[in-house]
């Protein structure tokens, strides 16, 4: 195995989660919140360690750090966050129907040899408990922004939902959309790219190019699908699936995608443990972080 390219991939997934930062800085100035980069930087980082304990776990974490930071809206960066996720939701879908329309032998193939994956999706689009829960949400929603009461706790809802709403479309509002769209290609072309780099270190993988990496890269989003920490186990099973198509042994598919995914993990971590220390050490210099000064009004 070439080191000099898994420290390379490393690298770049770490411009990965730069870039994205940069993104969420131009959502945060239309916002009005105008935090320090290095903040930020720290947010985004820990983002991605918290998710590794319990996913969804560090979008929540960076709103409320921010939040507390810089003695702002907390629903309102909320918002944000969701239409920053919206944003990769849409990058995510262009990618798998570029690859599904070019490649669907590869994808029929995957959801037969693995039919917990094909399973889970057929139960997601067919289950009457997915729309019941999206009529709720739109008819509790209606409810709260078109009545009229004064219960407090309904006002507090709605105030609420109107900054997550404000922070939400901070997209639309916001200068820079060439810029966010630019950060936006910017980020997936580095999480392709730290895979495809990966590639390089083995000498079976040398005959293997950017399509393959793309093939990959959607086979093991598929296979995050099955809900498993930090997908150990189906993002493999997908890759080494991948990998069996284009001629690659088991054995060898399995020693690529252990390494492949190992160091976007060793970078999570290692991205968190300094994102912990920096914390740490603005506490130490007189800027405590208390999450009860969160506002969320």
């Amino acid at each position: 195995m070439n080191l000099f390219w898994i420290v390379a991939s490393m690298l770049v997934g770490v411009c990965g989660h730069i870039f994205r930062a940069l993104r969420w800085r131009l959502q945060l100035r239309a916002l009005d919140i105008k935090p320090a980069f290095g903040t930020i930087c720290n947010a985004v980082f820990g983002t991605y360690a918290f998710n590794l304990i319990l996913p969804r776990f560090g979008e929540l974490w960076r709103c409320t750090y921010l939040a507390s930071h810089e003695k702002a809206s907390f629903s309102r960066i909320l918002g944000s966050v969701v239409s920053d996720r919206f944003a990769d939701m849409v990058m995510v879908v262009i990618i798998t129907a570029a690859v599904f329309l070019s490649q669907i032998g590869v994808l029929n193939n995957l959801l037969h040899t693995y039919p917990q994956i094909q399973d889970k999706l057929h139960a997601m689009i067919t289950s009457p408990w997915l729309y019941l829960a999206i009529a709720a949400v739109c008819i509790l929603v209606a409810c709260l922004t078109i009545g009229k009461s004064n219960n407090k706790w309904i006002r507090k809802i709605r105030g609420f939902l109107g900054k997550l709403w404000e922070g939400f479309r901070s997209v639309a509002s916001m200068q820079g959309k060439v810029q966010f769209l630019i950060y936006t290609l910017l980020i997936w072309s580095c999480y392709l790219l730290q895979l495809y780099l990966c590639f390089f270190a083995f000498d079976w993988m040398h005959d293997l190019g950017i399509t393959q990496a793309l093939v990959l890269f959607v086979l093991g989003s598929i296979g995050m699908l099955i809900p498993v920490q930090g997908g150990i186990g189906p993002w493999h099973a997908a890759v080494i699936f991948g990998l069996s198509i284009y001629g690659i042994g088991q054995e060898k598919a399995g020693a690529f995608a252990l390494v492949a995914h190992g160091t976007q993990m060793i970078v999570t971590i290692l991205l968190g443990i300094y994102t912990t220390i920096a914390i740490f050490a603005e506490r130490r210099h007189g800027k405590p972080i208390a999450a009860n000064d969160c506002s969320t009004e």
